[in-house]
């Protein structure tokens, strides 16, 4: 079973409740959010349209940043959630760089990278997430077995993304890229590690010469 979370942008109000709730449930520092909300308005007045949207990971099929992560933090697991280990973690921003939603954020509080993890202290003991629970107009929906949500035009269902929107409009009006970016981070990511590494080594190289030249000074 894969579990997924539904967003109708017709039932959102814009209260913030959600991210209010992920805040307490995750130990995030103020001004860092794992879970925002943002409102569209489309139109011209008089006739102009406010819609708002809670966005989060989505927890892709295939992880952009799973692929980027050097140091093994991100992983997908089975049941579909992509996990972040804050333990293992080196904050060096690759997953940001990957992500096509630019999901992942960087926390100084506590110097590694941040991002939804699906609650899964609270999955795996069988409750929903924790901005699911507090949604106070059930625009968000937690369904443990995404199988059972009839959610055939939702953003992101063809895309097996474990996050998904149904919308009112075009996904181009909430900012949601169209058609669903893939996955293009893993045949060059080699390549970015090892140019990301090169100004570290060059700067050790460098230092270990000049340490070199004073001790034959000395001599």
């Amino acid at each position: 079973m894969e579990p997924l979370i539904v967003f109708d942008t017709k039932k959102c109000i814009c209260c913030h409740s959600c991210e209010v709730a992920c805040q307490l449930e995750n130990d995030m520092p103020p001004g860092l959010q794992l879970r925002w909300v943002k409102s569209h308005i489309s139109g011209e007045f008089p006739s102009s349209d406010f819609r708002s949207i809670s966005t989060a990971c989505f927890h892709c099929n295939d992880p952009a940043c799973v692929s980027a992560c050097p140091a093994g933090a991100l992983h997908r697991r089975a049941d579909g959630v992509v996990e972040h280990v804050r333990s293992r973690c080196i904050g060096c921003g690759y997953c940001v760089q990957a992500c096509p939603f630019h999901v992942p954020k960087f926390s100084p509080a506590h110097h590694t990278m941040r991002k939804c993890s699906f609650c899964i202290q609270r999955i795996d003991n069988g409750k929903g997430p924790a901005c699911v629970a507090k949604c106070a107009t059930g625009a968000l929906t937690y369904f443990r077995n995404g199988a059972e949500a009839s959610t055939a035009q939702a953003y992101g269902k063809n895309a097996r993304l474990h996050m998904v929107y149904e919308i009112e409009g075009k996904p181009g009006d909430f900012s949601l890229p169209d058609p669903v970016p893939l996955n293009t981070a893993t045949s060059f990511q080699l390549w970015k590690w090892i140019t990301g590494l090169l100004p570290g080594g060059l700067l050790l190289a460098w230092l270990w010469k000049r340490v070199e030249s004073g001790e034959k000074d000395n001599e």
